[in-house]
């Protein structure tokens, strides 16, 4: 076998200058000292004796040598990741730590369930990661991920968990009247001076959001938030009525459910996997858990 004349190491540090355009800002991101990147560069340029950085006003520019080099390295980066991914399939056993990146809405209904997970998997840790920010599965951020959007691209498994739909809910002996079985829910939900909680700028993406806005237009919301679990504290502290997922409202036994299910407020739930992830034995195994919780009655939307 031909053995490389150029070290492994070195083409990482190439490929992150390459990316930042800043030997300090890929120092930063590899956890490595600038005189450490400025010597692996120019070891690397000494084995192809070629340059391949130019130094210009507005930061590190790649030569026609650092192009080309970029163009075989970064497969390479591809390939190394996936490998790694996949060296965990050699685990026989579903054990080890699965980390799960949720929404606060599936988080609302995962919590009440970690026990039978724990009951069916006792050897897998579990790491539950609630946020709205989006976790990365290529660069292992996440095992899993639970969001109310598909992915768009990428080498990414989806699995469809459960519709979930939205009503309006208040504390429990709140001075407001339940819409009445007969009642035009129009009529109530544009009933002026209802307290209603709703979503900050930020999360306006909500969809729960979209819908205030698209059919509460003239509605002001008294207080705004930026977390579904701060939203159903303040429910319950009886300090407005606001919109949450059917099957978190009804389990919590301070709110009271003021509507029916709204017509037309349904998002889909869904759990993702990296494609090299998607049988290793101990993430299929929290996936299938999943995929049952989400199936029973007690979880159903």
């Amino acid at each position: 076998m031909l053995k490389s004349p150029y070290d492994w190491d070195d083409i990482r540090v190439f490929l992150a200058v390459y990316e930042m355009k800043s030997f300090s800002a890929a120092a930063r991101e590899l956890g490595l000292s600038q005189p450490t990147v400025g010597r692996r560069i120019k070891s690397l340029e000494g084995g192809l004796k070629s340059r391949l950085f130019e130094r210009l006003s507005e930061g590190l520019c790649p030569t026609e040598a650092g192009v080309m080099l970029a163009s075989k390295a970064f497969p390479m980066a591809e390939a190394a990741e996936t490998l790694n991914r996949q060296s965990t399939l050699l685990a026989a056993d579903s054990v080890g730590t699965v980390r799960i990146s949720m929404n606060e809405q599936a988080g609302m209904l995962i919590s009440e369930h970690v026990h039978q997970i724990r009951r069916a998997l006792p050897g897998i840790e579990l790491e539950l990661i609630t946020t709205h920010v989006e976790a990365s599965l290529s660069r292992r951020e996440a095992d899993l991920v639970i969001r109310f959007c598909k992915p768009k691209q990428g080498n990414l498994f989806t699995q469809k968990l459960t519709e979930m739909p939205f009503a309006v809910f208040g504390a429990k002996g709140c001075d407001i009247e339940p819409l009445s079985p007969k009642g035009d829910l129009k009529v109530w939900l544009e009933q002026k001076y209802l307290p209603w909680i709703g979503w900050d700028e930020e999360h306006s993406y909500q969809p729960d959001a979209t819908w205030m806005r698209s059919t509460l237009k003239m509605v002001t919301p008294v207080i705004r938030i930026s977390n579904a679990l701060m939203m159903q504290t303040i429910i319950r502290d009886d300090l407005g009525i606001g919109l949450l997922p059917s099957a978190a409202g009804d389990h919590d036994s301070q709110l009271i459910r003021l509507t029916p299910d709204i017509p037309g407020l349904v998002s889909n739930l869904h759990l993702i996997v990296h494609g090299d992830l998607r049988f290793v034995p101990a993430i299929r195994s929290v996936m299938n858990e999943l995929i049952s919780i989400f199936r029973t009655k007690a979880v159903a939307c």
